[in-house]
């Protein structure tokens, strides 16, 4: 799961602005979210070496359509989610994955609101090799749901992965998503033509799944 740098186009009726609801904050006013084992919170600078750490993986980066291929790239993303945080009509999650116990970096994960389809968010995760297969990811992308639909009051939230990255799919699979569908060959990733897979959940069946 992965974010693109290309906004996701649809066919909406017109824009209905959903409000962002309370949700908690730390000591120094950065978004926290807590699963059991972990706690989501904003980027910071010294986060710069997280992030370098990821980008310069190439097995790590294979199947991620982001664009972090040198140290000016890999600053501006950091930048870009430390300023997102500071907004207060934030519609960009970019938070790290941390150890709960130790305050360890795990890796990178997002939720991301589309201006044009308010209603709808994309999330993405991107684990170090290792903290993965750990169930790690799964805690992630749950709390993700929660907090969108419980929170932010969203109608649908989404994901997508390399049609080759059966890890990322099956994940979201897992976590009670439908598949629906999969662009094929639209972009040249790295080394391959890259095919999407796109999995959704709906505020309804997000609701029917917590009875």
């Amino acid at each position: 799961m992965e974010r693109c740098t290309q906004t996701e186009k649809e066919s909406i009726p017109p824009k209905k602005q959903v409000p962002l609801q309370p949700f908690q904050l730390g000591e120094d006013m950065a978004l926290q979210l807590m699963t059991a084992r972990l706690i989501l919170e904003d980027l910071t600078e010294e986060d710069l070496p997280n992030i370098q750490k990821i980008a310069r993986n190439p097995d790590l980066m294979r199947y991620v359509l982001i664009w972090l291929e040198d140290d000016e790239q890999i600053a501006r993303f950091l930048q870009r989610g430390i300023e997102e945080a500071n907004k207060t009509d934030r519609t960009s999650f970019m938070l790290s994955a941390r150890v709960l116990e130790t305050g360890e970096f795990g890796g990178l994960t997002f939720l991301e609101i589309d201006p044009e389809i308010p209603t709808t968010g994309e999330v993405g995760i991107i684990l170090l090799p290792e903290y993965q297969a750990s169930g790690y990811g799964k805690e992630i992308l749950m709390k993700y749901m929660e907090f969108g639909f419980d929170t932010l009051s969203l109608h649908r939230v989404f994901g997508k992965c390399d049609a080759l990255n059966s890890a990322s799919a099956r994940l979201m699979e897992q976590c009670g998503m439908t598949y629906e569908g999969t662009i094929r060959e639209h972009v040249w990733l790295r080394d391959h033509w890259r095919s999407t897979r796109y999995y959704g959940m709906l505020a309804e069946e997000y609701a029917a799944r917590k009875k």
